[in-house]
């Protein structure tokens, strides 16, 4: 069985991660599944695992990260290999749900994947690190990212972000992408083994996770944002 239990690095809304297709060329500086990739003499340009399209699903109502180990929706994904991870999804009978994850979210857009017959299915998702530059990557901008996820709300279309790791930002343009995408949960972390992004100051990140506790959205700290909130309950007055 080629589905893992999620664990480690995962995103805690996540029950299993699930590779058909593998690999990214957005390069994101980074990132740890490159790394890892690369420290096991692998390739990690994409790569098409179809023989993983049979694997059966838990059935266990928990979430499912379609390509954990890469970007299923970057550009060098051939749209036939979508063709059929897409067809498999439909035809899957178990109560999860798919998670697909992409910095590109604008081929979310592309009628002809016809996203629209999983819609009931899946839950798509991006990652954005912060509203300003991202030179740490190839991929598209995070203004594309919000947007393209925000259209894919209005379209009826389940929605996930994840802010990890979460880079120096701008707190009213920020809030206002995260209220046009209504994510049914948000997931925060700060950039753990690298130093590539510009951490946000401590009352940053207190200020968006307190705007946070005044909506109506689910959100998740990883323990590196966690501790930080936590040190800020503890402050005296």
């Amino acid at each position: 069985m080629t589905l893992n239990k999620a664990k480690g690095r995962m995103f805690k809304s996540v029950g299993w991660t699930w590779n058909p297709i593998w690999g990214c060329t957005h390069d994101c500086k980074y990132c740890w599944a490159r790394a890892l990739t690369e420290r096991w003499g692998k390739e990690f340009h994409p790569q098409f695992r179809e023989k993983f399209l049979e694997d059966p699903m838990p059935n266990d109502e928990s979430w499912i990260f379609v390509g954990s180990m890469g970007d299923v929706f970057c550009d060098e994904v051939p749209d036939s290999w979508l063709y059929q991870l897409i067809l498999t999804i439909l035809r899957d009978n178990s109560n999860n749900k798919f998670l697909l994850q992409s910095k590109n979210p604008r081929r979310f857009l592309d009628k002809d994947l016809d996203l629209d017959a999983v819609k009931e299915k899946v839950i798509l998702g991006t990652t954005i690190e912060t509203n300003r530059l991202t030179p740490w990557t190839k991929a598209p901008s995070t203004h594309e990212r919000a947007y393209c996820l925000s259209q894919m709300k209005l379209n009826g279309f389940k929605t996930f972000l994840s802010l990890e790791p979460l880079s120096d930002f701008d707190f009213g343009e920020l809030a206002s992408w995260i209220m046009s995408i209504q994510p049914e949960a948000i997931e925060i972390g700060l950039e753990n083994y690298t130093s590539h992004t510009t951490r946000p100051t401590d009352e940053k990140i207190c200020q968006l996770t307190n705007w946070l506790d005044k909506t109506w959205f689910e959100y998740i700290l990883k323990e590196n944002v966690e501790s930080i909130c936590c040190a800020e309950l503890r402050r005296p007055e």
